[in-house]
């Protein structure tokens, strides 16, 4: 849709400057001005080059040839910016949403690219806290707009399982006495109770810690009895997440594990940073990197290697095997120096991966806990918000009801009211988990979006059986109303608003879109009636809008990760 125009615009401007002129999707700006009744596109001046003037711009609209899809062209200033305004043939644009060819086009990314995403990324049998939720969501989007635009994306969940916690965990299961039968019952949580008891013993107790060393030790030289158990572990969190994942809507090509990269394993990697003398033996029998006047381990004393020593070895392997163009990490703020980390040393290393690495940070949830005030796993906030939303439901006039007792549905509404909550955020900010906003009917919340699409499929599930959309043909002169004009231009804008988001990675950006889409939508439910509108010609071309943007909407909700409902 809106492509056609950045293709024609892009053209136009080559022929006018002899020179290549690409205008990003992500600058044009389709908008409805009611007291001019017209629909206008603004795009920033920048993008026209350093001659931009009203002559050229004059030049853009006399050239058209043919096509004639604007009445008149500008320069519009304000604040210091410039904007190359341009009126719209409001027919020819409503084509480009409601013609046949409107359904047919998938955005393709100029230059597709293959795109590594490591997101989520939780220990084994560690409570899915507010971190990994907020990883889990935005990797989960920002994965989902780069294949929208054509990009390969290899999606990596790379959990912890390797590290001296594993041996607090196998010690803490010990000192508890858990059968295999009782931690099987309620894995997640039987694990984690096991682990908090050995770790807090620790703290009184320098044998408990040299015990849960010992243990792990004893794993990195291959233990039998203590790989067996370690096993299990990983396949009761496996077995937990992938549920989580699905009320998520969260799906990954990989998982990948720490202990792909033990020591034994990446002996080359080691040797590597020896030879480009990056690693240095410390008095102490440690080994370590000097970074910007900073010491950074990689190697213990004891010869088991650090966090970011896996990390660089993983960064080497999956170069090797997926050859990609850029890796990104979806990690907290709190790890920035890690990255900057393994940033300077793949620099070190001359790695050719090294420019394409990045951080992709994010702020803190505070408070999210039940209505209690517990803190508690992440299962248990999305079984209470799908609590609350069924209450909310009982209690709604408008509720269907057999919709009220489907734990289905409220499920689903109740995970979209925390996926959007946060991703209607932005990225970097920290922000308060409030129940009150988050289940919120009648505000701009993952509930509302939902409403809307209800609210579309609702009207469009009779009105189509009874018109048939495919015979439909679009025919302007029956939706003049400027209610039309605007919903169609939130239309057009879909595609610049994905390509702002996956520039910028910030979610919020199509979340605020469709925030202002379903409003668009509301105000023109109510300003064109189908099922009471007498005339045929005004019913069938009012179908083809709204679905239209019910495709749109659907789009995108599911772009962020929701799976978008039919009825509630």
């Amino acid at each position: 849709m809106a492509h056609f125009y950045k293709k024609l615009l892009s053209e136009k401007a080559c022929r006018l400057f002899e020179t290549h002129v690409q205008i990003p999707m992500s600058a044009l700006n389709f908008s409805y001005n009611r007291d001019r009744r017209k629909t206008e596109l603004y795009i920033p001046a920048q993008y026209f080059g350093q001659t931009i003037n009203e002559g050229v711009v004059r030049d853009i609209y006399r050239n058209q040839g043919n096509n004639q899809l604007f009445s008149s062209a500008a320069i519009h200033s304000q604040s210091g910016k410039q904007w190359v305004q341009l009126s719209l043939d409001p027919k020819k644009l409503a084509e480009t949403v409601l013609g046949l060819k409107a359904q047919q086009r998938t955005p393709v990314a100029d230059d597709c690219q293959t795109i590594v995403v490591e997101f989520s990324s939780p220990n084994i049998a560690k409570p899915f806290h507010a971190g990994h939720l907020r990883s889990t969501i935005i990797g989960n989007f920002i994965s989902n707009v780069n294949e929208f635009f054509g990009n390969r994306v290899v999606r990596l969940n790379y959990l912890g399982d390797w590290g001296t916690q594993f041996g607090y965990l196998a010690l803490g299961v010990r000192l508890k006495e858990l059968s295999p039968v009782e931690i099987k019952q309620n894995p997640m949580q039987c694990l984690y109770e096991a682990y908090v008891h050995a770790h807090s013993l620790a703290e009184n107790d320098a044998k408990i810690h040299e015990a849960a060393k010992d243990i792990f030790a004893q794993m990195e030289h291959g233990a039998i009895d203590e790989l067996q158990h370690w096993r299990e572990y990983r396949e009761h969190t496996v077995n937990e997440l992938e549920a989580l994942y699905h009320r998520l809507g969260v799906r990954f090509n990989s998982y990948e594990w720490e202990s792909q990269y033990r020591m034994r394993n990446i002996t080359e990697v080691v040797n590597t940073l020896k030879q480009n003398d990056v690693l240095q033996d410390q008095s102490d029998g440690r080994q370590v990197v000097q970074l910007n006047n900073r010491t950074v381990p990689l190697i213990k004393s004891d010869g088991s290697g650090m966090y970011l020593l896996r990390d660089i070895a993983a960064l080497i392997d999956r170069h090797k095997r997926y050859s990609f163009h850029r890796s990104l990490y979806v990690v907290e703020n709190g790890q920035n120096d890690h990255f900057t980390s393994l940033n300077e040393i793949a620099g070190l290393l001359q790695l050719p991966n090294a420019p394409v690495i990045e951080h992709i940070k994010f702020g803190r949830i505070h408070g999210m806990s039940t209505r209690r005030g517990k803190v508690v796993f992440l299962k248990d906030i999305l079984l209470e918000a799908q609590q609350l939303v069924q209450e909310k439901q009982r209690k709604s006039p408008n509720t269907k009801k057999h919709v009220i007792d489907d734990p289905n549905v409220c499920e689903i509404l109740g995970a979209s009211a925390v996926i959007i909550n946060d991703l209607k955020q932005r990225r970097l900010k920290d922000y308060d988990f409030e129940w009150s906003r988050i289940l919120q009917m009648d505000g701009d919340s993952g509930i509302k979006l939902q409403y809307t699409h209800c609210r579309l499929s609702s009207l469009l599930s009779t009105q189509i059986v009874q018109e048939g959309l495919p015979s439909i043909m679009y025919d302007s002169q029956w939706i003049p109303e400027p209610e039309a004009a605007e919903l169609i231009c939130h239309i057009l804008n879909f595609e610049p608003a994905c390509s702002q988001a996956q520039q910028s990675l910030e979610a919020c950006v199509l979340v605020n879109y469709l925030f202002r889409l379903c409003k668009s939508v509301n105000l023109a439910l109510k300003a064109l009636p189908i099922k009471h509108e007498p005339s045929p010609q005004k019913r069938m071309q009012r179908i083809l809008l709204f679905s239209q943007a019910q495709n749109v909407l659907r789009t995108a909700m599911e772009l962020l990760g929701l799976k978008p409902l039919d009825e509630m």
